[in-house]
């Protein structure tokens, strides 16, 4: 899949349907209409929030993944950053790790710690 702001919306419509905020695997919020916008925020029990979203990897492409539906997820701008293109990675206190699914190609997000 070409990564355009049309598919970037069609993959938060297969993810999430037509609601207007989601969160990812983190529990980053986003916000549908902030696709690539870093600096978009709302403020929420008087803390500024980050909601902008873009796609994520989930196998890097540094790592051999690709540009295939099932290997892309939206995430916000943030936990994308941190996560880059390493297969295991520390968000907050939490580690997580890709992992591929057995018996599939396909690769996953687990949560280790």
């Amino acid at each position: 899949m070409k990564i355009t702001k049309k598919s970037a919306y069609e993959l938060w419509e297969s993810m999430f349907g037509s609601v207007e905020y989601a969160e990812d695997f983190d529990g980053g919020l986003m916000y549908k209409h902030a696709y690539g916008n870093s600096d978009y925020y709302e403020i929420r029990n008087g803390q500024k929030i980050y909601c902008g979203w873009n796609i994520h990897h989930i196998l890097p492409k540094a790592c051999g993944g690709d540009n295939s539906i099932e290997n892309l997820i939206c995430t916000n701008i943030i936990t994308n950053e941190l996560a880059g293109d390493k297969i295991s990675y520390w968000i907050d206190d939490k580690l997580y790790q890709v992992k591929k699914i057995k018996g599939t190609h396909l690769y996953e997000i687990i949560r280790i710690k």
